[in-house]
């Protein structure tokens, strides 16, 4: 399993765990047992869509699907491909307006890019691709700054979770960055507690990076680190899935066997694979869909 296809695991991981406690609010979150959220089906009888990806992982399997139909980052074809989903999904209809953390749920797919593409064509793509799902101009900046995060651990730059911030920080500066992102990362860094966070505050950008780098930095495990993230409720979907993506190329292993046999994708995005023929007479596992997805980027940046 190559590092790519083993980031994009954990972050569908990430997601179907953490639909758990997705929307909960921090009070209800941190009132479930200890030792609860030990496996993905813990809270099956509260939570009906435990262990299914969301937007969160939809989005980047759309994206991969439409690079491997059109062989480039076609805006006009992610656009109808998008339209489609939110229409089969019932979500909200793109572009959201406000300073939304789900800015950054294509950031595996940005990071890709960046292995391959210099800066200047890397950034404008980035930009062009969030803008069809964000209008606000903190945007960009910030699906630019996490996707840089997924850069660094997959270029295994990071020896650990502080030198990754560090290194964030440097690149914050040395681009330019919104002076926001250097906040949210010193907030991660020195305040100890972290505050909480009110469920509606939790979809922003900047309360998703400083939870997700807070729980980073105090150097628990995997599984402790996912419980806590959950534990906050609110936007834990892309938290977790954030987290985990980052902590399992830290640590050089995970996330648990049990926990990926356990995920599956939603019938929404399993629609619009069938629509496109791939995987027409076989199971969708989202192990599967990890490694089609990394071939298909790892690909297209051979191509460029």
């Amino acid at each position: 399993m190559n590092l790519l296809e083993r980031l994009l695991l954990a972050w569908f991981v990430g997601d179907g765990f953490a639909a758990q406690t997705e929307g909960m609010d921090s009070e209800a979150a941190m009132a479930i047992p200890e030792g609860m959220l030990s496996e993905v089906y813990t809270l099956e009888e509260v939570t009906p869509e435990v262990g299914i990806s969301s937007v969160v992982s939809d989005l980047v399997i759309i994206a991969s699907l439409s690079l491997e139909k059109v062989r480039m980052l076609d805006t006009d074809h992610l656009k109808s491909r998008y339209s489609l989903y939110t229409e089969l999904s019932s979500l909200a209809s793109f572009p959201i307006s406000g300073d939304h953390a789900y800015a950054l749920v294509r950031a595996p797919l940005y990071a890709a890019l960046r292995l391959k593409y210099s800066y200047d064509p890397w950034q404008r793509a980035v930009a062009s691709e969030v803008a069809l799902t964000h209008t606000h101009p903190f945007a960009v900046e910030a699906a630019r700054c996490i996707s840089y995060a997924l850069v660094l651990v997959l270029r295994e730059e990071a020896a650990n979770a502080g030198h990754l911030a560090s290194l964030l920080l440097r690149e914050i500066a040395k681009r330019s960055w919104d002076a926001k992102l250097e906040t949210a990362l010193r907030t991660a860094i020195n305040q100890k507690p972290l505050a909480e966070t009110p469920t509606e505050a939790s979809y922003l950008l900047l309360p998703t990076i400083t939870v997700v780098f807070h729980t980073l930095l105090s150097e628990c495990s995997y599984e402790d680190g996912m419980d806590t993230i959950a534990r906050r409720g609110g936007n834990s979907r892309l938290s977790c899935a954030l987290y985990s993506a980052l902590k399992v190329l830290l640590d050089g292993y995970g996330p648990p066997e049990r926990w990926v046999d356990e995920i599956a994708p939603s019938a929404s995005v399993q629609q619009l694979i069938k629509s496109e023929t791939l995987f027409e007479r076989e199971t969708i596992r989202m192990e599967r869909l990890a490694s089609r997805v990394s071939e298909t980027l790892l690909k297209e940046e051979e191509e460029r």
